[in-house]
């Protein structure tokens, strides 16, 4: 057998035997080595190059991506620092994995739903070195972080449209569900998802195999109009959502898991918005706390009409309002400086067609403090508030709740009197950090009018309200008083004009993604747009219609406006110092909108593709480090995680989505997409070094020298006592290998 090792120390030292491997030999060997070592060790001094040995080396926060915002605090920041932005720019495409379509996969026992969504919309969950990717037919693939090999796919087994809907025959209070996942979340070994028909459901994170169940959440009742105690649910009068809100989370202390549900098609169809907490082993419920009025208005309530009337817990929630308006802040101010008629008045009678839809985002509890934070979606009818006059609360809102027994802590409307759809959606966060110069528990939020919010997480009270000046509004899309009894009570936003009118933020807003928070530069990136519409107001008599026309008559000047002036849709990156509340930086991308989210991990940004492009930039700059055509766009946001070797990858999703809009950005398909997988190579290139030859023209000033003859105390620096005895040893250590290894020949 061959053996040659080849030691390199300035010169190389070679031994190429021939021999029978024993244990003479190896202690040779080994002796050698050891020299070597201790010499070498004298006489350089080496930095060690970090090396991830497997995911041991990883804390769970760096190797792990469990929530759909990374983490139970719901920051979209992944601490690592393998991937980081010295060594972004050489990160290249390491698997793809296309995702079968609906036919193939997921959408075969769905029936009655009409045509089924393809792809993902929700951000990929990476739990030790598996990836798990949930479609919109909630269906759930896993697959090895390494390779994309497939370990193990659960279809869902099966739902029809018409055995949930009251509209078609079916047994719940909801209408006609679409097929539409936005999350999914991993904890105590589940993969957790809301599925059809109101229900949670968990799937064992190692099989695929199903774990919990918590069916029919929006059903206590039976589906009687007549029911005076309420339709499905007690108070409740109208029909609950099609989609359904995010996943859920625990809470521990309580051991209580949390779902919400909302009005249909904005809200107009009338569900009671509520927030619920259920015993996460018996799945019985806990409390429930509603969020907006019940149904008031005898014309449209009431026997043989939409839903069961409550004309005294009306006016109860009225006088509740007022009696807790310390509590409640609306646009920064206390409610109880408001009016208070319009405020024991608010929605008016509470129309049947008038609510809240959902809460749209990661929610978030503290355990130490029992409060349970999440944001609300926009009150509705979202642009005709003719029969809903006050603030309508609590629509566009930040909310704590006690999460033991769901008593309202305090509440921040962010939109008084929303006439615009600006929901308060996407992500909550949860944090302490220095604001102000002082060290805080805040509350993190942005919402669709396109501000960020650092709130009080004890109060509700706003430190700041970032919003950047990127963004533009338009005339009849500017925020209310709420002091201002005329804007409190204004029927819609061009009143009285019947007219059409250009709306920027448009529908979806000027922010519409999740935001990240980075501790350790204590910033806030997120992103926001410009993308005007053209629309009209219209009359909402019946449920089921937010009052508005989006392609209203005579929209040709608009259409040719846009055509000829791409850069009037527009987004923007931002990032802002916490403590300041400073801008610091920004990045721009003309003719595209934002959606999706923004990470940050390793000093590094990244952001869904929507422009097509993959691209990094620098979190103290804003400067571009990476940036890669990926020949189309996507609006959902990537993570970042380790494979099972401790190896950072990116995980973008890619195609398919939610492709509801140009303004989100050109290049969308409606095609199943592909799991898009990049990493850092495994050695990675030494920067080029480039030597110029540069001629100077040097001035010199002649000065005569004067030789003095002066005593200068100088300091030698000489080896250390023990770097000599470690060479001695190194020394000794090699001529007792050679006599080692001549006598090993010898015998």
């Amino acid at each position: 057998m061959n053996y040659i090792f080849i030691i390199k120390l300035d010169l190389y030292i070679i031994f190429s035997c021939k021999t029978i491997v024993n244990h003479r030999n190896l202690i040779a060997l080994a002796t050698v080595l050891i020299g070597y070592f201790l010499v070498s060790s004298a006489f350089v001094g080496v930095t060690p190059i970090s090396s991830v040995e497997g995911q041991d080396s990883l804390t769970r926060a760096e190797r792990n991506w469990e929530f759909i915002n990374h983490n139970k605090f719901g920051t979209n920041f992944n601490p690592q620092t393998q991937m980081n932005k010295d060594n972004v720019q050489h990160v290249e495409l390491k698997w793809i994995y296309p995702i079968p379509s609906a036919n193939q996969l997921g959408g075969g026992a769905l029936t009655n739903f009409g045509s089924v969504t393809e792809g993902t919309t929700a951000p990929p969950l990476i739990v030790d070195g598996v990836v798990f990717v949930i479609l919109n037919s909630k269906t759930i693939i896993a697959t090895d972080a390494e390779t994309g090999k497939l370990l193990w796919e659960a279809e869902h087994p099966g739902a029809d449209n018409n055995a949930n809907t009251v509209q078609e025959g079916g047994n719940l209070p909801i209408t006609g569900e679409l097929v539409h996942t936005h999350s999914m979340n991993y904890w105590d070994g589940i993969l957790w998802f809301t599925d059809f028909g109101c229900t949670l459901t968990g799937l064992d994170a190692k099989t695929g195999d199903l774990v919990k169940s918590y069916p029919n959440l929006c059903l206590e009742r039976p589906l009687d109009l007549t029911d005076e105690v309420g339709y499905g649910l007690p108070g409740n009068s109208g029909l609950y959502g099609s989609l359904q809100p995010h996943a859920p989370i625990k809470y521990e202390k309580g051991n209580s898991i949390f779902y919400s549900d909302g009005g249909a098609a904005e809200g107009t169809w009338g569900g009671r918005m509520y927030m619920a907490a259920y015993d996460y082993d018996s799945g019985e419920l806990q409390w429930r706390t509603y969020l907006m009025p019940p149904c008031g208005d005898p014309t449209t309530c009431g026997p043989g009409k939409d839903g069961p009337l409550f004309l005294e817990e009306k006016e109860q929630w009225g006088q509740w309002l007022v009696d807790n308006c310390d509590k409640i802040w609306v646009q920064t101010i206390k409610s109880c400086e408001m009016n208070q008629d319009i405020l024991r008045n608010d929605w008016g009678t509470m129309r049947s067609n008038s609510g809240i839809s959902n809460v749209w985002g990661q929610n978030v509890v503290d355990e130490e403090t029992g409060i349970l934070y999440f944001g609300t979606a926009q009150a509705g009818p979202d642009w005709n508030g003719s029969y809903s006059p006050g603030p309508r609360l609590f629509g566009a809102s930040v909310i704590a709740l006690d999460a033991n027994n769901g008593e309202l802590i305090w509440a921040h409307q962010t939109t008084a009197r929303d006439l615009w759809d600006y929901d308060c959606s996407w992500n909550t966060m949860l944090t302490t950090t220095v604001v102000k110069g002082e060290e805080r528990k805040v509350v993190i939020k942005g919402c669709k009018n396109g501000i960020v919010y650092v709130l009080d997480a004890a109060t509700g009270e706003a430190y700041h309200l970032l919003e950047p000046p990127a963004i533009k509004r338009t005339k009849h899309s500017q925020l209310y008083d709420p002091l201002n009894d005329a804007d409190m009570l204004k029927p819609w936003a061009n009143y009285p004009s019947t007219d059409a009118w250009v709306q920027n933020c448009w529908a979806a807003g000027c922010l519409e993604s999740d935001i990240v928070f980075d501790s350790g530069r204590n910033m806030i990136f997120f992103g926001t747009y410009n993308a005007p519409s053209y629309v009209q107001v219209v009359p909402v008599e019946e449920r089921g219609n937010m009052g508005l026309n989006f392609a209203p008559e005579g929209a040709d000047w608009f259409n040719d406006w846009l055509a000829d002036t791409p850069s009037i849709v527009n987004a923007t990156i931002n990032a802002y110092d916490v403590d300041t509340g400073e801008l610091k930086w920004t990045y721009d991308m003309l003719g595209t909108g934002f959606r999706g989210g923004v990470i940050v991990s390793g000093g590094v940004v990244w952001m869904s593709s929507i422009d097509g492009f993959s691209t990094a930039l620098d979190a103290d700059t804003g400067e571009v480090l990476y940036r890669l055509n990926m020949g189309l766009g996507s609006s959902i946001m990537p993570t970042i995680a380790a494979d099972a070797n401790g190896d950072i990858k990116l995980f973008r999703p890619q195609g398919a989505g939610f492709v509801g809009n140009a303004n989100w950005g050109p290049g969308q398909t409606t095609s199943p997409g592909a799991i898009m997988v990049y990493g850092l190579p495994d050695v990675i290139p030494e920067p080029e070094v480039i030597i110029e030859q540069v001629e100077v023209e040097v001035e010199v000033e002649v000065e005569k020298i004067v030789e003095v003859e002066k005593e200068v105390e100088v300091t030698v620096e000489t080896i250390s006592p023990v770097s000599y005895v470690i060479i001695g040893l190194g020394l000794v250590a090699i001529i007792v290998a050679g006599i080692l290894y001549q006598r090993t020949r010898q015998a």
